[in-house]
């Protein structure tokens, strides 16, 4: 039992400082109020591209960015390196190409409230009014 609880106050910790460092937005459009981990990842690394309100339109941050590291490594399991490089193969095989990247955690949310589609990530401290913030699980 001891176990157990241990290990739920580890989830909800590593929830909750994951929740305090990084916020998941979509456009206020959008039903959805909670995503997964792996769903996110999905979604960035187009290997799912329709949602619920159709063409699902990533958007990253630079690619020197702290916000940029921090969700790459957290969400994609990734660093930015290897990110990159995931792109760079996918796009000499003619499959794909990256998110559009914003230049900061305001362009992110300016697009977002305009694109029906879009999801991105901005800081803990970016005022997020007219986009909606989703629940990380």
């Amino acid at each position: 039992m001891k176990i157990l609880l241990m290990i739920l106050s580890f989830i909800l910790v590593t929830t909750v400082l994951f929740a305090g460092d990084i916020k998941i937005i979509v456009n206020s459009k959008n039903s959805l109020s909670t995503l997964t981990k792996a769903e996110i990842s999905q979604y960035f690394l187009k290997k799912k591209k329709k949602w619920n309100v159709g063409k699902v339109k990533p958007i990253d941050q630079k690619n020197n960015s702290s916000i940029r590291k921090q969700f790459s490594k957290k969400i994609l399991g990734k660093n930015v390196s290897e990110v990159k490089k995931y792109w760079m193969e996918k796009m000499f095989a003619g499959r794909d190409n990256p998110p559009k990247i914003k230049s900061s955690d305001n362009a992110v949310i300016d697009y977002v409230k305009s694109h029906k589609g879009a999801i991105g990530y901005v800081s803990k401290d970016a005022n997020t009014d007219g986009v909606k913030v989703i629940k990380v699980k």
